[in-house]
């Protein structure tokens, strides 16, 4: 195991540390940072995680940017993230205390702006949205603060990224592709002039699509057994069901995706509050 000393410490469980090549790191211990000061070796026994900037510079351009009591909450949340997702990538933390550092600094400043991703990631991602609430507790309590509900989704979004699971079949150039894809034939279809790419409803439309191929890539597709709601899905939304078959005819064409019945519900939905603005 590498030698680390200790260069700051930010509370007693995390501390900044340099390795031998000097490189600054980010370690978590019990007590790790309990009565000691710059310039002690970090004991080896007390280290229970130990994290490394992606780029040499990552973490001075963090340290310069915020401060170490965000980072030390960032470090906590990290840890209870990982307890409850093992597979979430040790790079999350970063993501983390650049993230809560910004949405600390907007809400100081009065400057709050509306997340049009809440209702998706809370309805795609619930295990991630709970520890998403769960973070923005720690965050309030630590800074005697109060964050808008909307940042759970946010910081829930963030794990969703990290996590390692889809690493094998996710393609993030495959979805960008069928995304892209998807949303140009519903424009060519409905007709451009009739969709407001400034709207809520597009925001949502566009994270929808973009989960929606993240799930037909890795085949995770929603499944629901609500018939009596898709059939009047089907029926009061002719236009926009039209408009979801052929794009489910084009996915059967050239990726030979089958799309279930509550995908294509959603799809239809999303397509109709964009055609229809007044919905």
């Amino acid at each position: 195991m590498s030698e680390y000393k200790i260069r700051k410490v930010l509370n007693s469980s995390v501390v900044l540390a340099g390795d031998s090549g000097g490189k600054e790191v980010i370690i978590l211990g019990k007590g790790i940072g309990y009565g000691k000061k710059p310039g002690q070796i970090v004991l080896s026994a007390q280290i229970s995680q130990v994290f490394l900037p992606k780029e040499s510079n990552q973490l001075e351009k963090l340290l310069s940017e915020v401060s170490p009591e965000i980072i030390a909450v960032s470090a906590q949340i990290f840890k209870m993230i990982k307890s409850d997702l093992p597979d979430i990538n040790d790079t999350l933390i970063y993501s983390l205390i650049d993230h809560i550092g910004f949405a600390i600094q907007r809400l100081e400043d009065g400057m709050m702006f509306k997340n049009y991703l809440y209702h998706d990631v809370k309805m795609y991602y619930p295990q991630e949205f709970k520890l998403g609430q769960r973070a923005c507790e720690m965050i309030n309590e630590r800074f005697g603060i109060k964050l808008p509900d909307t940042e759970a989704a946010s910081i829930a979004f963030h794990i969703a990224d990290s996590r390692n699971t889809r690493s094998e079949s996710y393609d993030s150039m495959k979805v960008s592709k069928i995304t892209d894809e998807i949303l140009r034939i519903i424009m060519i279809i409905a007709g451009k002039e009739l969709i407001d790419l400034n709207s809520s409803n597009y925001h949502r439309l566009l994270t929808h699509v973009k989960f929606f191929a993240e799930r037909l890539i890795t085949g995770t597709q929603l499944e629901g057994k609500d018939r009596v709601m898709y059939e009047h899905v089907l029926d009061s939304y002719p236009n926009s069901t039209k408009i979801a078959i052929r794009l489910l005819e084009y996915l059967d064409k050239n990726y030979h995706y089958s799309v279930t019945s509550e995908e294509l519900m959603y799809l239809i939905i999303h397509i109709h509050r964009n055609i229809h603005r007044n919905i």
